[in-house]
C-alpha cells in the first residue's frame, strides 16, 4: 500500500482560504437576489485566486444562453471547461468562449452533440 507524505496530507486537510470579488454593476442591478458563487481550488497565490475569481464573475455575471452544436470529433473529455468554438452560425464567426455542460460522443459517426453556456 502506498502512503501519502504527511506533509501533503496536511496541507490537503487545511482549511480553504477565500478571497471575495464583487462586481459594483451586478450587484447594483440584482442587489440581494445576485447569485453567490463559491470556488474550492488548489489555486494557492492569492493574485491567482483573484484573477480566477474575476474571469469566473466576467462570464457568469451577465445573462446566459444554452446552445446545443453537433461538431467533429469528441468533446466527453471537455465536460465542466471553458473551450473556444468557431463555427459559421449563431454568431460564432469569431469565436466563442464558451462552458461546456454536456458532450454525447458518437464515436461511429465522429460527431459530438456539444450542450455548451455562453453569454449573450
Amino acid at each position: 500500500m502506498t502512503t501519502v507524505d504527511p506533509l501533503y496530507a496536511q496541507w490537503l486537510q487545511s482549511a480553504a482560504l477565500y478571497t471575495l470579488r464583487e462586481d459594483a454593476a451586478l450587484a447594483s442591478r440584482w442587489g440581494s437576489t445576485a447569485e453567490r458563487a463559491e470556488r474550492v481550488t488548489t489555486i494557492v497565490n492569492r493574485a491567482d485566486a483573484e484573477a480566477e475569481a474575476d474571469r469566473h464573475l466576467a462570464f457568469l455575471g451577465g445573462p446566459l444562453v444554452v446552445d446545443v452544436h453537433t461538431l467533429a470529433g469528441q468533446f466527453a473529455a471537455c465536460l465542466g471547461r471553458v473551450i473556444t468554438i468557431t463555427i459559421d452560425q449563431l454568431g460564432y464567426d469569431a469565436g466563442v468562449d464558451v462552458f461546456v455542460i454536456g458532450a454525447e460522443d458518437n464515436r461511429a459517426t465522429g460527431l459530438s452533440k456539444v450542450t455548451v453556456l455562453r453569454r449573450l
